[in-house]
């Protein structure tokens, strides 16, 4: 990595920390009011996902930023972190707002995909790039798992949120009770610690390969 690589890939993992630790922030905010309400309970798993959401795209974000993030800096790609942290920041303020929480979501997970795609031109610009045959096994790999999450992953999580904002907004007297109510939130956070399974797992697999591409 050159010196301009390293001052890159640096204010990629400066940002993502920053917007994420804003995100966390207004998460607790509008969590300690929830829980103080009569109906605390049900609000838990959403507390919980929201929680489980930052995780993951915490630990996707610094994922892609280590694998292919290199000089030059791309602010169109900075500026839809921005976008997805704002979006974050939005659905936590309708924790107590099923129809709105969806709602979010649903455009937070949009975004996602949309940086998916711009991710999938940087790795390929890389790999045009690459003149170690390491580096260009290894975003190859990066290349196949991206797609996969681009194709499969995202889609399911903006489907699910999708119908969960569709039933919301449908059946709006379903989820007068507590019960019922908490019932989104549960499979939401299911849903999201499978992502999280899912991403532990490629992080640790990752960094191997990232060991070995460094040390040529």
């Amino acid at each position: 990595m050159t010196k301009l690589d390293d001052i890159a890939l640096s204010v990629e993992l400066v940002l993502i920390s920053l917007i994420e630790s804003v995100a966390l922030t207004f998460l607790a905010e509008h969590a300690i009011p929830a829980l103080e309400s009569p109906d605390w309970s049900k609000y838990v798993p959403y507390i919980v996902s929201g929680l489980a959401i930052i995780l993951v795209f915490w630990a996707q974000s610094i994922l892609h930023a280590v694998s292919f993030i290199r000089w030059p800096i791309r602010v169109g790609h900075m500026f839809l972190y921005f976008i997805a942290a704002f979006l974050q920041i939005l659905a936590y303020s309708a924790l107590e707002n099923l129809e709105l929480w969806f709602f979010w979501w649903s455009l937070f997970t949009a975004v996602g995909l949309v940086m998916y795609m711009v991710d999938l031109s940087i790795i390929r610009d890389a790999r045009a790039s690459a003149t170690k045959t390491e580096r260009a096994s290894f975003l190859a790999e990066v290349e196949r798992r991206h797609l996969y999450e681009m194709r499969f992953l995202v889609p399911v999580a903006f489907i699910f949120n999708i119908i969960g904002l569709c039933v919301v907004a449908i059946f709006p007297q379903l989820f007068e009770s507590p019960l019922v109510y908490g019932i989104p939130g549960v499979l939401q956070l299911l849903v999201t610690m499978a992502a999280i399974w899912d991403c532990v797992q490629n992080f640790r697999a990752r960094s191997g390969m990232l060991a070995k591409v460094f040390s040529e």
